[in-house]
């Protein structure tokens, strides 16, 4: 037997280069959640939060719902200030809107941008 196959297969045929390929993709995967799944857990908690705030529109000022969001965005560490935080009412209809921005950083020194709105009731 070549002594260069066994590098390729082990004694059963089987492919020691799928076995490698299927490893580097499973920490591929989990390194890529790691870095980005908590950026879009936070936007999917605020936007819950901005959804429940527009069923709530009836017995709630437009102060208190902005300061709930702010010091929501606040908790969720989200690049918002009060001012990011449209709050306005129109028709009697509550409409909440807000948009960030988050860069993150990737093994290498690659930045990505993550682009996040809300636009919620109306």
């Amino acid at each position: 037997m070549n002594k260069n196959s066994s590098i390729i297969t082990n004694s059963y045929g089987n492919s020691k280069i799928i076995g490698i390929f299927f490893i580097l993709a499973v920490v591929s995967a989990i390194y890529l959640s790691y870095t980005l799944l908590p950026h879009y857990l936070n936007y999917l908690s605020f936007k819950d939060l901005a959804g429940a705030k527009i069923s709530a529109a009836q017995i709630m000022k437009d102060e208190n719902i902005l300061n709930d969001l702010y010091n929501k965005a606040k908790e969720l560490n989200l690049p918002l200030e009060k001012e990011d935080i449209i709050v306005k009412r129109e028709d009697g209809r509550l409409h909440i809107t807000a948009e960030w921005e988050v860069e993150v950083e990737f093994i290498g020194g690659y930045k990505k941008t993550l682009k996040f709105s809300i636009d919620a009731g109306g």
